[in-house]
């Protein structure tokens, strides 16, 4: 059976619950509720990991446990252990340079100056050829209030507009997981 990945990149604990940074954990989440997956720690995974089949492809959703920072160090061994290939990999991160609420899909690229991003390429060797979907979470306007602006919640505006992104994302998973990505990309898009 073959096999894909999505994973959701945030920081672990309640303190950085539903914070802008944490837009992939969440989805996760929501994409666990809707299928009704329970999720359990793998510790060599440094992660949380659920499984479900979507027509014949065995899904595995990770939350890593680890610090946005370091997300290589969960999805390097998850990568390596579930035999992956990089192009069934799908990275769900926050972005600031889409303003909030908007929910975009990437294929391959740098790292943008995302430090989970940077951690999994630099984990991976340089390999950047996995699937990205970027929830946009808008910039604070000054570069210096970054890092406060990340780990915060924002106004409630902001999480509805957050919360509908992923459901907008969740909507086109199942075209991602079938290589239907003009697909994928077309719908979302549209949005």
């Amino acid at each position: 059976m073959d096999k894909f990945l999505i994973a959701g990149l945030g920081n672990p604990g309640s303190r950085y619950s539903n914070t802008r940074h944490n837009a992939g954990i969440d989805f996760i989440e929501a994409f666990n509720e809707l299928k009704k997956l329970p999720s359990k720690e793998v510790k060599s995974f440094k992660g949380f990991i659920s499984s479900v089949e979507i027509s014949g492809i065995e899904v595995n959703a990770l939350i890593p446990s680890v610090f946005m920072n370091h997300s290589g160090q969960s999805l390097k061994p998850v990568i390596k252990k579930l035999n992956i290939s990089l192009d069934k990999v799908l990275i769900i991160h926050d972005d600031l340079d889409l303003p909030s609420g908007s929910c975009k899909l990437k294929n391959g690229g740098g790292h943008g100056g995302h430090n989970g991003l940077k951690s999994i390429i630099e984990n991976l060797g340089g390999e950047k050829d996995f699937k990205r979907m970027r929830i946009g979470i808008g910039h604070p306007g000054n570069p210096k209030m970054v890092n406060k602006y990340v780990v915060q919640k924002g106004s409630m505006k902001e999480r509805k507009e957050r919360n509908e992104a992923i459901q907008n994302g969740i909507s086109i998973i199942d075209s991602v997981i079938n290589d239907n990505w003009d697909l994928a990309l077309n719908r979302l898009h549209s949005k």
